[in-house]
């Protein structure tokens, strides 16, 4: 359970790098760039022994890679698979976030932190592990907790606003799947993420959420994000029901960032993008 950084990563230049550490129950990613250098970008991902906890095994990790705790310019904690709940300002009580996330959820969260989606003027309010967050807290450099779905919907409207008809994106990862769906111009219709184990489930949730959020199959688009195998699969499966299928593409700016950026999560890149 190592990692490495480039040897142009060091304690004397740290300050000059955006990083991110992206958490998800099995494991991390620790990523970095320094914005005044083109194509510095890095992306390492580990997995985590499954017999111990999380919080043990994010503290093990960190004791045994101290430039993790190196004085950045910038900190994301981004918290991917957490439970998460949409809530718009005009109903969103910061003293209520806890209870508004859990009445939402069927098992309630640990603890409770929330960001701003500020092109839907809401909240989304995510469920953390608290000694993993009171442990990141102490030990990063003032870190910006975030939840993964947050870029991702920041990033889809404004792709979506560009666009004369209706949109459902769809990123497959690990056994669940985020959706969300934009009416023509890029209204916020729909948001959620399921468990998917085989391909029978992400069909199911594809099409009933489309039908569910009243998508018209003959003109509107799906953009998909997903493995290439798995993809095919899906895509030969749709042809019957829905027109306009085809792959998210990773924007062409992402590249410059550095060919590095090819391994990373489109929620990761989304966040540098949207900076």
């Amino acid at each position: 359970m190592t990692i490495s950084i480039p040897d142009t990563l060091t304690v004397d230049n740290a300050g000059k790098y955006i990083v991110s550490i992206r958490l998800w129950p099995d494991g991390l990613s620790f990523s970095g760039y320094e914005p005044s250098v083109s194509g510095s970008f890095f992306h390492r991902e580990t997995e985590f022994d499954r017999t111990i906890s999380l919080s043990a095994a994010v503290k093990d990790f960190f004791f045994a890679h101290e430039f993790l705790a190196w004085p950045y310019g910038r900190v994301h904690v981004i918290c991917a698979f957490s439970p998460y709940t949409i809530i718009p300002d005009a109903y969103f009580l910061e003293e209520k976030k806890k209870e508004q996330l859990d009445f939402n959820l069927s098992v309630p969260s640990a603890a409770c932190l929330t960001d701003s989606l500020k092109e839907e003027k809401a909240t989304l309010a995510f469920g953390v592990d608290v000694e993993v967050y009171e442990f990141l807290s102490r030990s990063l450099s003032s870190p910006h907790f975030t939840h993964a779905m947050v870029p991702l919907l920041d990033f889809w409207k404004k792709r979506s606003r560009l666009s004369r008809v209706g949109r459902m994106y769809a990123v497959i990862e690990r056994k669940r799947m985020d959706i969300a769906c934009f009416g023509a111009g890029g209204d916020l219709l729909f948001a959620n993420t399921f468990r998917v184990g085989q391909l029978n489930d992400i069909l199911y949730y594809i099409l009933y959420v489309w039908k569910q959020v009243g998508l018209n199959p003959r003109i509107d688009e799906l953009y998909l994000s997903v493995e290439p195998l798995l993809r095919r699969r899906i895509f030969e499966a749709l042809k019957i029901y829905l027109s306009c299928t085809q792959l998210m593409e990773m924007p062409a700016e992402a590249y410059l960032l550095g060919t590095e950026v090819a391994k990373a999560p489109l929620d990761l890149i989304s966040l540098l993008l949207c900076e």
